[in-house]
């Protein structure tokens, strides 16, 4: 699947330009406007394409192939994910800083690697979604609203 129709499929995937906003960063009324076809993909900056790509990678795809058993496990996914790419930036910081580590790089690859996998594979996000029930146990649990 190319670039192209990876951000086409977000655009026309039932996630509102809020939701996409929230989880890439790429604001609302660019969302809005490339579905109103009033902003073309081809003038997007590099950036922008690269989150969209990377929201179809890990949502997108995601939600067609398998949708959440439940309510708390699509919450725990949800949360999971922006958890998971607050690591993420927080590596690739790190590995852009001008004192990083020799391995900085490296280990920010495998962050993406690791959140690739964990976001994809149904069985390991029920998995990790029952350890967290657990360990939530006796915590209030939070409003799914």
């Amino acid at each position: 699947m190319t670039t192209r129709e990876k951000i086409k499929a977000v655009l026309n995937s039932q996630d509102s330009a809020y939701q996409i906003q929230q989880m890439t960063g790429v604001n609302s009324s660019i969302i809005i406007r490339l579905r109103n076809h009033t902003r073309s993909i081809d003038h997007l900056t590099l950036n922008t394409v690269e989150k969209l790509e990377k929201y179809f990678d890990y949502h997108v795809k995601y939600n067609q192939s398998q949708t959440p058993a439940s309510v708390e496990l699509s919450y725990f996914r949800h949360r999971l994910i922006n958890l998971l790419q607050e690591l993420y930036e927080i590596q690739q910081a790190k590995a852009e800083s001008d004192d990083a580590r020799p391995d900085e790089r490296a280990m920010t690859a495998a962050i993406e690697q690791l959140f690739n996998d964990v976001i994809t594979d149904k069985l390991e996000l029920e998995q990790l979604e029952r350890i967290y029930q657990n360990a939530i146990g006796h915590i209030e649990k939070p409003t799914l609203n």
